[in-house]
């Protein structure tokens, strides 16, 4: 009410304000570039330069390019000084500007870096309604501009930060034992003074923020804000704020809306798309979620591993409503894809940022209501993006979906962001400058010999000597110098209290403070000596507790729960709380389509083709007596007959049908050439559907693939194998107990017991028989695990059996497992074995 609140901008954002204001006093003013699109421009006039098409990097030169030109116009460097110095660098950066400014005003456009120039030509504002912070960061252009019309405020000459208290300002100095440490003693110096001034401001500058910053944000949680990654919501938001934002492709919102457009081009993988459909933005309710994660499961076993939205969206309506719901995120990603299917051909950007903007609203934005405030800022800057993108028809012309998208991802991902948070008591910044503004503490890291003040960095492209000449300040190590003693002297006197800091090297060798520090700063009190990682300081402040080893489950309840057959005791066998947890826990892994068929297919292929084969064969007479054309034909069938059912859940798709009927008959011939070898026997069972074997109360479904008889009546009971074989069903804790089961489900009259190895170039048996010549000529006998005959040997299998089947029914569920148990297992996280077996190593 008594005087109007000044409007404080950055320069660069003030300078594009003043242009808008102009173009609209004036109808022939040129359009400003945005910064995407003025990258993109240098990037297509490198590209198009001669022997730009050579370069490794064109981005990388059109980056270099697009620096040293602002370079230039900030530092006054005209372009015949350029052109004076000799050298092909110079010659192609003078090529590329001219280049670049005829591309302009062919768009009538003018770029960010252009507008600085055009000050010196206009006349300054007055000084009433212009004030500037005195700082070393003004280029010469802007300087000379600024003096001429403009208040500074703050001159160099002023101490605020004395004036408080009459005090001189105190400086500290800390050797930290590594980068990570320096971190956390920075972050433990913040949280010790906010606990004991409330009101406290501090200004913390690390220099390489860019490439730290994940680091920089964990040693700031664990110092002031670790109950942000908690189980419990946060209650406020944390106390600091790190400057230079992320790229805007991170935040959530805008994740989810490229996720949705990328569905739409050509074919999707099927990880792509289950995260699509089970992505938070997609589930308005949890009841929305439970159905797309119940779809997702559904979908993994019925799913090619890639296919078109089109193709994906309709299977998932041709599920059956038992086996999976229908997802309310189904309705919605089909929402967008009618949205963006209004559109075909090139079109211009701006008509494709329309149908975007719809499909947004349709599916990855029609819950907006329940975002954050940074997921709703970051939404609002990716529409200001596209108003710009649909702004630069001119400049990326008509364009498909496909080039559309890559233009939005590359814009998204080169766009940093950072949500307004409000005013932070500890301010992070990156740039080693003066921070302008009094705080109560200063933290500045990384004030090592090596790197303050900092080596002379030329502008690439530029000649180091045109740089010196006209004063480009990281030209030259003199330069850096006296920027260094003067960003030393204006920290001492923004607050009462600064801390300087800089971290040994990896390496060990040794790091010394800049010489330009004070001699005998001492160190700061109580600062945090190693780092402290969000896990480390919930270990050291959690509570001791009881340690109970709970290694037994409830009773299993037979008619009330159920097994999963056979591999209930395989698992029992190998690990009893794999037992446990795969039958009685549910825990199984979620199975990915892969291309074509996968290892289980494969081996329901080979049993659902031998199955065929001898339901047409019977015996082994008639493999004996067949053709080679009609068995040619037989196997043919088998394998086409094979792939008619597995197909029936899952189809890979015509090319990986027909390779694998190739493949498949290729091994049924190797197959029935070792059945030919064997003695006289006729199939007598053949996959029977399941049958109910009773061992220790409780009852378990086996399904034998195949029992053959003899010519004397005697049995042969057979599982066939797909993979490596080998003898695993012996000793007190069988690896796979399958053929246990199955030869005492089928004892009378038994005489073996085997794994048929169907696999190529090594088909046979793997068996344990007393007889010769069972499966081979001159095939030997096996040794019966030392046993008298295969009747007491059954007998040792029955208990064995027996003494699993009872564990698991008792509820035994303890972290005991076998040699190689762990090698073919995914529940490690669930049973912490490393732990159970470091635990008792120390034992």
């Amino acid at each position: 009410m008594l005087w109007p609140t000044p409007r404080v901008r950055d320069f660069g954002g003030w300078l594009r304000a003043q242009h808008a204001e102009r173009q609209l006093r004036d109808p022939r003013a040129t359009r400003c570039l945005t910064a995407f699109e003025e990258q993109e421009l240098w990037r297509e006039v490198v590209l198009q330069s001669p022997g730009g098409a050579d370069l490794l990097e064109p981005a990388g030169a059109a980056r270099a390019a697009g620096q040293a030109r602002r370079t230039m116009l900030e530092y006054g460097i005209p372009l015949h000084a350029l052109e004076a110095y000799p050298g092909e660098e110079v010659h192609a950066l003078a090529d590329w500007i001219a280049r670049f400014e005829d591309r302009c005003r062919s768009l009538d456009a003018t770029s960010g870096a252009q507008l600085l120039s055009e000050l010196e030509s206009s006349a300054p504002v007055s000084a009433p309604s212009l004030a500037w912070i005195e700082s070393p960061a003004w280029r010469p252009v802007a300087r000379r501009w600024l003096e001429r019309g403009g208040a500074a405020i703050m001159p160099e000459s002023a101490v605020p930060a004395t004036a408080r208290g009459g005090e001189a300002p105190a400086a500290r100095l800390l050797c930290a034992a590594s980068a990570d440490a320096e971190l956390a003693a920075a972050a433990d110096w913040a949280r010790r003074r906010l606990e004991s001034e409330p009101d406290f401001r501090a200004w913390i500058c690390i220099p390489d923020l860019s490439s730290r910053r994940v680091q920089a944000s964990d040693a700031l949680d664990a110092a002031l804000a670790p109950r942000r990654f908690g189980l419990a919501p946060a209650e406020a938001p944390p106390p600091y704020a790190i400057a230079g934002g992320i790229p805007l492709a991170q935040f959530p919102s805008v994740r989810a809306a490229l996720q949705v457009l990328e569905l739409a081009v050509g074919i999707v993988p099927f990880s792509r798309f289950s995260a699509a459909l089970r992505s938070p933005e997609l589930q308005h309710t949890a009841a929305d979620a439970r159905e797309s994660a119940a779809l997702d499961v559904a979908l993994r076993s019925r799913a090619p591993s890639e296919s078109s939205l089109t193709d994906w969206l309709t299977l998932c309506d041709s599920l059956p409503r038992e086996v999976a719901p229908r997802a309310a995120a189904v309705a919605r990603l089909r929402a967008a894809q009618a949205a963006l299917g209004q559109v075909r051909d090139a079109q211009p950007l701006s008509r494709w940022v329309a149908v975007w903007v719809q499909a947004f609203e349709c599916a990855p934005w029609a819950a907006s209501h329940r975002w954050s405030s940074g997921e709703y800022q970051a939404a609002e800057r990716l529409r200001e993006l596209l108003g710009e993108l649909a702004a630069a028809d001119p400049l990326f012309g008509t364009r498909s979906l496909r080039s559309a998208l890559r233009v939005l991802a590359a814009a998204v991902r080169d766009t940093p962001f950072q949500p307004q948070t409000g005013v932070p008591a500890i301010a992070v910044s990156g740039h080693c400058t003066d921070p302008w503004l009094c705080y109560d503490g200063l933290w500045i890291a990384g004030m090592s010999e090596e790197r303050f003040p900092a080596p002379a960095a030329p502008v690439a492209l530029l000649p180091a000597r045109l740089q010196r000449q006209f004063g480009v300040v990281t030209a030259s190590a003199g330069m850096q110098l006296e920027f260094a003693r003067d960003m030393l002297a204006r920290w001492r006197v923004r607050a009462p209290s600064c801390v300087f800091s800089h971290a040994m090297p990896a390496d060990s060798s040794g790091a010394v403070a800049s010489p330009l520090l004070p001699a005998g700063l001492p160190p700061p009190a109580g600062c945090a000596d190693s780092p402290r990682p969000l896990w480390r300081k919930a270990l050291l402040e959690a509570p001791r507790l009881e340690r109970r080893d709970d290694e037994r489950a409830p009773p299993f309840e037979p008619g009330v729960e159920s097994t999963h057959g056979v591999a209930t005791l395989r698992a029992q066998s190998r690990c009893a709380f794999r037992g446990f947890a795969e039958t009685r826990l549910g825990c199984e892994p979620l199975v990915k389509p892969s291309p074509g068929f996968d290892e289980r297919e494969r081996g329901n292929l080979v049993h659902h083709a031998l199955e065929h084969v001898w339901s047409r064969l019977g015996s082994s007479s008639a493999l004996r007596t067949l053709a080679p054309v009609a068995e040619a034909a037989l196997l043919a069938d088998a394998a086409e007959a094979a792939l008619g059912q597995v197909r029936l859940l899952r189809d890979p798709g015509s090319r990986w049908r027909r390779r694998e009927a190739t493949r498949l008959r290729g091994l049924l011939r190797e197959w029935v050439e070792a059945e030919r070898r064997r003695e006289p026997f006729e199939v007598e069972r053949l996959e029977q559907g399941r049958e109910m074997v009773r061992h220790a109360g409780v009852d378990f479904s086996v399904r034998i693939d195949r029992i053959d008889r003899l010519a004397d009546g005697a049995r042969v009971v057979i599982d066939y194998k797909t993979g490596s074989v080998s003898a695993d069903w012996r000793g007190e804790r069988p690896d796979n107990p399958q053929l246990l089961v199955y030869a005492l489900a089928h004892r009378a009259r038994l005489v073996g017991a085997a794994y048929g190895r169907v696999s190529v170039g090594a088909c046979g048996f793997v068996a344990e028989t007393a007889r010769r010549d069972l499966f081979k000529p001159g095939g030997r006998p096996s040794n019966l695990e030392h046993k008298a005959d295969l009747g007491e040997l059954l007998d040792t299998w029955e208990a064995r059996v027996e003494r699993l089947a009872a564990g698991f029914a008792a509820g035994e569920a303890q972290v005991r497992p076998t040699a190689r148990a762990c090698q073919t297992c995914r529940l490690h996280g669930l049973c912490r074995v490393a732990t159970v077996t470091f635990d008792l190593d120390d034992e």
